[in-house]
């Protein structure tokens, strides 16, 4: 999605380039940054080696890989998970089965409808959201959790920002470890959300990202993760490409398909 729309006031008006046009440009000279946060020992290295084969598919196209630093990507995790329960808790309150959303069957009363249109409705991770999101919102935690979680989210903004000045693109691992099976985490939500390690860092500074195939790990899929500043969208899309150009890992399905 790209442009502007009157009727969001969250949009902002932008032109929007053609992304078609720019798929064929060549990537000699492009300036890809790895930083070495990613390859710290949370990663998996048989994911580490196939994100280092991609890397030399893209030399091989002509792009400069330099090392980066992203020293406040340490904090992503736990300042994602204050801000967008935070986010969840204030957006969903609308869904009270009155004006939005699901609504229960034969409520008693006016409360009854409420609660059960939300317990009903809301799966348990959503639920556990609001829950995490309404306390850290409350009065007491405010300035504790949300107010520093936006800080943080502002270092790690800067980091990109910095980096930027030195690369025209970021690369690295979409996830630390292989697929697992499904439902295999859902007893164990703060495994799950570990996962999210490197691409949580683009929803808290606003930046595009990409994740395109790059390889199996004991037959499951292995993602690579671009990312771009803002409002270079095109660029993301003419860098996966000419890399899938070039492999045939989008071609290829896990073994079982």
């Amino acid at each position: 999605m790209a442009g502007f729309d009157p009727n969001d006031s969250t949009s902002i008006d932008e032109p929007v380039p053609d992304y078609s046009a720019g798929l064929s440009g060549s990537l000699q000279g492009l300036r890809i940054g790895v930083p070495k946060e990613y390859f710290s020992a949370g990663l998996d290295p048989r994911i580490a080696e196939l994100i280092h084969n991609s890397i030399k598919e893209l030399e091989k196209l002509g792009a400069v890989i330099k090392e980066i630093s992203l020293p406040n990507m340490q904090h992503a995790i736990p300042a994602y998970y204050v801000i967008a329960p935070a986010e969840a808790s204030s957006n969903l309150s609308r869904f009270d089965g009155v004006r939005f959303g699901y609504r229960c069957e034969n409520p008693e009363n006016l409360e009854d409808l409420y609660k059960r249109s939300r317990g009903e409705g809301f799966g348990s991770e959503v639920q556990r959201r609001i829950m995490v999101g309404a306390y850290a919102l409350s009065a007491g935690y405010y300035d504790a959790y949300y107010l520093k979680a936006q800080k943080i989210r502002r270092l790690v903004k800067n980091d990109f920002m910095t980096a930027f000045n030195e690369v025209d693109i970021i690369l690295g691992p979409t996830t630390p470890n292989p697929a697992w099976k499904l439902g295999a985490k859902s007893s164990d939500p703060v495994a799950a959300y570990l996962e999210d390690v490197y691409t949580i860092t683009a929803n808290l500074a606003g930046l595009p990202g990409l994740s395109m195939p790059a390889g199996f790990v004991d037959g499951l899929p292995v993602g690579v993760q671009l990312l771009a500043p803002y409002f270079q969208e095109g660029r993301l899309l003419n860098v996966a490409h000419q890399y899938q150009l070039n492999t045939d890992w989008h071609t290829r399905t896990p073994t079982g398909f």
